[in-house]
Parts: structure tokens; C-alpha cells; sequence
């Protein structure tokens, strides 16, 4: 095996372990054993268990971010002020999108993105949230400004809660099989239940 493939197949056995048995429940033993590598091998790669698992997360991270600020980008060619369901369908379906392209390298891959939402290790929490964070910056303001009668860490904490922990609910949801015929009606659900919840009233500390 090339030292190529040794690090692809490092990061595929790492994928799948994550999503078996949970990001937090995996030896470096196990696998290094799944991927026929040794210690040597981890280290040259990745430099320790910690980068190999950031390395996991930025290969369903990185694109994930990316297509959100495209489809933010084709919303805002059009030169209006996007609508609510159309800046959460552009938060919420690249998740769908990653789970097919996981899905494609690992059946099980749901786990891997469902798990970025649903109860993390911290460490994955911060990874999560260094990688959104420029997302974040580019889609705030719009929704503040569908949102007028939220202030901007209510509507925040609305957008963790009520759009990304749906997200993270439907795909580690055993019961939830995403395929090419059936991602629209998947992610139309997902966006009516978390416009709902953005469009509800603002609550009374937020009104004071």
C-alpha cells in the first residue's frame, strides 16, 4: 500500500469507525487495525488521533460549508432579499447532499453527520463551530432581516436549536434513508418545521 493509500484508507476505517460506535467510542488501535496501518503510519499522516479525527470531519465539513454560501450566493444573484425557507433550504440541504455523498464511501455515514449535531464531544463541538462560523457571519444578517422581530442572539440560538438539532434528529434517525428520489420531500419537511419555529413569537426577556 502507498503512503497515499495508507492515509486514504486511515480516514476511511476512521469514517466508519465514528460512525459504528460514536465519534468518542473509538481506539486508534481499532483503527489501525481496520485500516492495516501502525502507530508509525498515524503519526506521519495525521500527527495523532486528534488530527485524524479533524481530518475526518473537514472531508463532510469543508464541502458542506462550501455548498451552503453557494446556494446563499445563487439566492442573492437574483438580486432580492431571500425568504426565510429559502435561507434555511440553503443551511439545512447540503446536510442531506453530505449524507448522500458519505452514504456513497459508508452506508452507515449518517452517524458521521447526524453526530455534528446531536450531543458531540467537545472537541467536535468547537471543530463544528470554527468551521460555521464564517457561514454564520454571511447568513445572519438575512435572516435578521426576514426576522425583524427577533433580536440577533435569540434568532442564534433559534437556528442551533430549531433548525440544526432537527437536522442532526432526522439523519442519526435509524429510520431515516435519504436518496436521490426522496432528499426534496426530506429537507421540505425540515425547512417547515424550523421556519415554525423561527417565525414564533419573540419571548418576553427578547421583548424587554
Amino acid at each position: 500500500m502507498t503512503d497515499g493509500g495508507t492515509a486514504a484508507a486511515l480516514l476511511d476505517a476512521a469514517e466508519a469507525a465514528f460512525a459504528e460506535h460514536g465519534i468518542d467510542n473509538v481506539s486508534l488501535r481499532s483503527i489501525m487495525r481496520s485500516a492495516r496501518a501502525n502507530v508509525a503510519a498515524v503519526h506521519y499522516h495525521y500527527g495523532s488521533r486528534a488530527a485524524l479525527e479533524r481530518a475526518v470531519l473537514d472531508r463532510v465539513l469543508e464541502p458542506l460549508q462550501r455548498r451552503r454560501l453557494e446556494l446563499l450566493d445563487e439566492l442573492l444573484a437574483g438580486g432580492e432579499q431571500p425568504a426565510v425557507d429559502d435561507l434555511v433550504q440553503a443551511l439545512v440541504r447540503p446536510d442531506f447532499e453530505a449524507l448522500l455523498h458519505v452514504g456513497a464511501r459508508n452506508p452507515a455515514g449518517a452517524r458521521v453527520v447526524g453526530a455534528l449535531y446531536c450531543r458531540p464531544p467537545v472537541s467536535v463541538k468547537r471543530h463544528v463551530e470554527h468551521s460555521f462560523r464564517p457561514v454564520a457571519q454571511r447568513f445572519l444578517p438575512h435572516l435578521v432581516a426576514e426576522l425583524p422581530h427577533l433580536g440577533p442572539q435569540e434568532l442564534s440560538w433559534r437556528v442551533r436549536w430549531s433548525v440544526f438539532a432537527v437536522v442532526g434528529a432526522v439523519l442519526n434517525d435509524d429510520d431515516t434513508i435519504v436518496t436521490a428520489d426522496t432528499i426534496d420531500d426530506e429537507v421540505a419537511k425540515v425547512v417547515a418545521v424550523a421556519c415554525g419555529a423561527l417565525a414564533a413569537p419573540a419571548t418576553e426577556k427578547e421583548l424587554s
